[in-house]
């Protein structure tokens, strides 16, 4: 058994002076629902993730690397409240999201049999969001006809907020052959701050399989 590990090293898929290509992506869908009959929230999302990258092996562990993420969100929110069953409000939002964010990243591969890799990365992006939301008001008076009945339609409104990331990104690798190979990306650990002025920052751990994505990976 001790040989046997000790000769891994030999048939390593990871090569000093390689690079490598990666292409993955995440799709799902989400619905969020809570509170009672009176006073009742729904969220009914929609989420793509794609990504490209580019990396170098400095050496038969490390590597360093530039990419490409594309994320789409579209978001279905509604809000409805009846206060003492006589007046009756709701709420109707759809918010859509998206953003390019070019990132660098070093990353770590440690082989736990042959052809068969984990491997992390630590990913820094940047970029601007840009959101488009659509809003729909109402209220009207349940206990009579006459009067306090609205509905309300603001204008669609469009923000682009900036966005810094760090991300740990876990994965595993297995290659089909020397130049080709499949990986799962296990989710991840991520501090993001997406408004400088009131240090509006956050630290989010999400390893959810819903959230996991899947690619190939090209050596050349």
């Amino acid at each position: 058994m001790l040989i046997a590990f000790s000769t891994l090293d030999l048939f390593s898929q990871i090569e000093k002076g390689k690079i490598i290509i990666s292409f993955d992506g995440n799709y799902n869908k989400t619905i969020n629902s809570n509170g009672v009959n009176a006073d009742h929230n729904t969220i009914n999302g929609k989420y793509l993730s794609v990504g490209t990258s580019i990396g170098f092996f400095l050496s038969n562990r490390f590597i360093i690397g530039i990419g490409l993420d594309y994320d789409w969100n579209k978001e279905y929110r509604f809000y409805e409240m009846t206060l003492f069953y006589k007046y009756y409000q709701s709420e109707n939002m759809n918010i859509t999201s998206k953003v390019f964010l070019p990132n660098i990243y070093f990353g770590y591969y440690y082989q736990i049999i042959n052809k068969l890799y984990f491997n992390s990365n630590l990913k820094f992006s940047f970029s601007k969001i840009k959101t488009e939301t659509n809003s729909i008001y109402a209220g009207f008076d349940i206990s009579s006809d006459l009067g306090h009945n609205y509905v309300r339609i603001p204008p669609t409104q469009n923000s682009e907020t900036d966005f810094f990331s760090i991300n740990i990104n876990p994965e595993m690798t297995y290659f089909l052959s020397n130049k080709f190979s499949v990986y799962i990306g296990l989710g991840g650990i991520e501090y993001s701050i997406s408004d400088w002025k009131n240090d509006n920052s956050s630290w989010t751990i999400n390893f959810n399989p819903i959230y996991w994505s899947f690619g190939i990976k090209m050596k050349i």
